[in-house]
């Protein structure tokens, strides 16, 4: 009994196809996660659209140059909607929509 063997190569001579691939690179996606620390008494308020410092220093019964001053703000007028504020310790109102109380926070 006789085998024959027979040779079969893959591709062309050709040499651009014996060319290598330049490596495959991938990427991992990456989570952040921020965490904020508030100082006792203090209260974190996100700013809403709409919002002006001096609005929000009234609600909360503070200055307008205290809640500079704990956020590091250049000026009053630097802030933006889903900014997070630390509000320094004051009164808080607290309105549901039939009555108002003040509240310590």
């Amino acid at each position: 009994m006789v085998l024959g063997v027979v040779g079969v190569a893959c591709g062309t001579t050709d040499p651009a196809s014996q060319e290598r691939l330049p490596p495959i690179q991938t990427t991992t996606p990456t989570t952040t996660t921020t965490t904020t620390t508030v100082a006792p008494g203090d209260f974190l308020y996100v700013v809403q659209s709409g919002d002006t410092l001096g609005k929000i220093a009234e609600r909360f019964s503070v200055t307008i140059a205290a809640i500079v001053e704990r956020n590091g703000l250049p000026s009053a007028d630097a802030i933006q909607a889903g900014q997070s504020l630390e509000i320094p310790e004051g009164l808080l109102v607290v309105n549901d929509g039939t009555s108002s109380a003040t509240t310590e926070p």
